[in-house]
């Protein structure tokens, strides 16, 4: 009968290698892959960020829940992007697993919640997400850390393609669900650094080039997409005299890169626009790869575009992106926006004096939306909680 060893020495014989990390749960699942010969060629790292804030470190921002099926995704591909960090260059075509767990399980004081865990495994081509509720009381601490350790194990060995392990140990109410997003193969291309762009048409279909010629790129998150998204690339077009494509960044300069699931739904949001996909973190860029091209921007990111922090903390090398973009004929169009009392607008930032022409205003009058994605997010999980 197959045991969990077997699947170890197995994953240890192959040219896998992962990185590892798990919050409130599954850290047996680090000491059985250490336990035995073989674990220095595929462990490469592993993390329990169990506090709130080493997570939020990890993740290199706060989640909007410590325990869900998208926090394990952003942990997964974080590890996944970590692998690919800490690969030198003749590791470099070794394939690579980003893993991670979220768990809220018994502990020394009873939860009003239910007792649960959520399991993710990030490749080159594929997002997997593993979620089980457990059943209340039927295991003690101890058990219910052996189970996600086993649920662990099972996850890593069915995204390396090895013969499984035994069968997990589950009650009659309990199941394993399971969901995979595999995207297509440009999209996969882009996020790993083999394409730099590639367009989403309206209707979904994949191309190199954009449909029609643009003016303007409406670059975000879309998390979710909103009215004033919409509004703001109208405004654009109106000021421009052209088309204003929306973009997404699946690698971002401050964040994680976007898993498999994140980045189809975007995609899905935007069915009926045309979306550039890139891995183009900065603005900078952005210029390279939409040379001519005007970037349609709210008050915030064109604080960031000027601010030396994201440019590893020096103004020399904020201006020469600021150069660099300049010279590929690229332009800023920047919406104003609520922050407190006050609405803040073009004028509000201390431009370089060498660059203030590349920025121009979206006059108040012309565009207004005082709307939050994150306070969207909020709120859709507070309408999903409530009876």
């Amino acid at each position: 009968m197959a045991t969990w060893q077997d699947l170890i020495r197995q994953l240890h014989e192959s040219p896998y290698q992962i990185v590892l990390a798990v919050s409130g749960g599954g850290s047996l699942a680090i000491s059985d892959l250490l336990t035995l010969p073989g674990a220095s060629s595929t462990v490469l790292e592993a993390v329990v960020p169990y506090a709130a804030t080493a997570l939020d470190s990890w993740l290199a921002r706060k989640p909007d829940s410590y325990c869900s099926a998208e926090t394990a995704r952003i942990m997964a591909t974080t590890a996944w992007w970590r692998a690919r960090q800490l690969t030198d260059q003749g590791e470099a075509t070794a394939p690579k697993l980003g893993v991670a767990c979220t768990a809220s399980l018994a502990s020394d004081r009873p939860k009003k919640g239910e007792h649960r865990c959520w399991v993710a495994v990030e490749s080159a081509g594929r997002s997997t997400v593993h979620s089980l509720i457990l059943t209340k009381g039927a295991r003690d601490r101890a058990g219910e850390e052996r189970l996600v350790r086993s649920l662990i194990l099972k996850a890593i060995g069915e995204s390396a393609e090895l013969r499984p392990g035994p069968l997990l140990e589950l009650t009659a109410d309990e199941t394993v669900i399971v969901e995979s997003e595999t995207p297509p193969a440009e999209i996969a291309d882009v996020r790993n650094g083999i394409l730099d762009c590639v367009w989403s048409q309206p209707g979904g279909q994949l191309s190199r080039e954009p449909s029609t010629p643009i003016v303007g790129i409406l670059s975000g998150a879309f998390n979710p997409l909103h009215l004033g998204h919409e509004r703001l690339r109208l405004a654009g077009e109106r000021i421009l005299g052209g088309p204003v494509a929306f973009e997404v960044p699946v690698v971002n300069a401050d964040k994680p890169p976007l898993d498999f699931f994140s980045i189809e739904h975007r995609r899905t949001q935007l069915r009926d626009s045309l979306l550039a996909v890139t891995a183009t973190p900065l603005f900078v860029d952005k210029a390279r790869v939409f040379p001519g091209k005007t970037f349609v921007v709210g008050y915030d990111t064109a604080a960031r575009v000027i601010d030396p922090r994201f440019y590893q903390g020096s103004e020399k090398k904020m201006l020469a992106a600021l150069t660099l973009t300049q010279k590929a004929g690229c332009r800023f169009l920047v919406a104003g926006r609520q922050t407190g009392q006050r609405f803040e607008g073009l004028s509000h930032l201390q431009l370089p004096p060498d660059f203030a022409d590349l920025f121009t205003e979206i006059p108040e009058s012309e565009f207004r939306e005082d709307v939050s994605s994150t306070e969207l997010r909020l709120r859709g999980q507070q309408d999903a909680a409530s009876p």
